[in-house]
């Protein structure tokens, strides 16, 4: 599998040479797979927010670089413009900067910006909006008069609709009721299905992390952690907590299982992981899992 995006020994420093002065990222190398689904967790202060703020070129760094399909994304200025478009970035809380009078402007305003047609913004405008589940009917409606988990699919819509290669999801679910959070969750995965576009996800919810991901990059205090698929992150629950992050309640609840003596395997980290071990448990007499 080929890398889209390689971040090299990326730093960025806040207010250099001030009193100010805070390094957020310091020579930060990993590499996003074309296709996957990436997992980027840490605690608050981690550097997550200015890393995914690199990743299409709203910052630019001290020293290091990011690229894209191996071009430093900062090689001339259209290049960077290009990239924008190519690796869309959905902000937290993204229905806060809706603005124009309809749904279909809204969605409109990204593929509009590219100079596209009046009939392939149509087109994409439809396509991003039936990607995330929103019905054309609502097309014409103020995005204001709209529930939160629609205001949510609105805003995810008009970066879809601009068909990027990369989709950056800043705690999509965050503030979501569970069908909200799982109608979230499905439309990510289906979209990842369906275009074949690499998905960089960032959120707290370890539970979101492990349901979705294929490979999860761990961020403590500016640097890398660690990283692996979900299996082998979740597998080292003391550096987790040390680094001030939780674990699924899964993950939880089999430690805890295994620490009794009742043979639960430790590499357990979701919700249907767990009842498979537990019904396996039951049918064998309570002698494998």
């Amino acid at each position: 599998m080929d890398n889209i995006i390689e971040v090299l020994n990326l730093t960025h420093t806040y207010g250099a040479d001030t009193p100010f002065e805070h390094t957020a990222i310091e020579d930060m190398s990993f590499e996003i797979k074309q296709g996957e689904i990436l997992g980027l967790i840490g605690h608050t202060g981690s550097g997550k927010s200015t890393l995914i703020q690199h990743l299409n070129g709203l910052l630019k760094p001290d020293s290091g670089m990011v690229k894209f399909c191996g071009r430093d994304i900062w090689d001339d200025k259209q290049f960077t413009r290009e990239v924008r478009f190519s690796v869309g970035l959905v902000f937290q809380y993204p229905e806060y900067q809706l603005f124009e009078e309809t749904v279909e402007r809204d969605i409109a305003f990204g593929p509009t910006n590219m100079k596209l047609s009046e009939d392939e913004i149509r087109e994409r405008v439809l396509y991003a909006a039936r990607s995330v589940g929103l019905d054309d009917s609502i097309l014409l409606k103020s995005p204001f008069e709209l529930s939160g988990g629609q205001k949510r699919r609105v805003a995810l819509a008009g970066v879809i609709a601009m068909k990027p290669k990369v989709l950056i999801l800043d705690e999509p679910t965050a503030g979501l009721d569970p069908e909200g959070r799982e109608e979230i969750l499905n439309y990510i995965k289906n979209y990842n299905k369906e275009t074949g576009a690499t998905i960089v996800f960032v959120t707290h919810s370890m539970e979101d992390i492990a349901r979705v991901v294929d490979r999860i990059v761990v961020l403590e205090k500016s640097k890398i952690l660690m990283t692996g698929t979900p299996k082998e992150v979740f597998s080292r629950t003391e550096d987790l907590i040390r680094a001030g992050l939780t674990i699924p309640v899964a993950a939880e609840i089999a430690g805890k299982l295994a620490k009794k003596g009742i043979p639960v395997s430790p590499a357990i980290y979701t919700i249907e992981q767990l009842a498979d071990a537990i019904s396996t448990l039951y049918a064998g007499g309570g002698k494998n899992a």
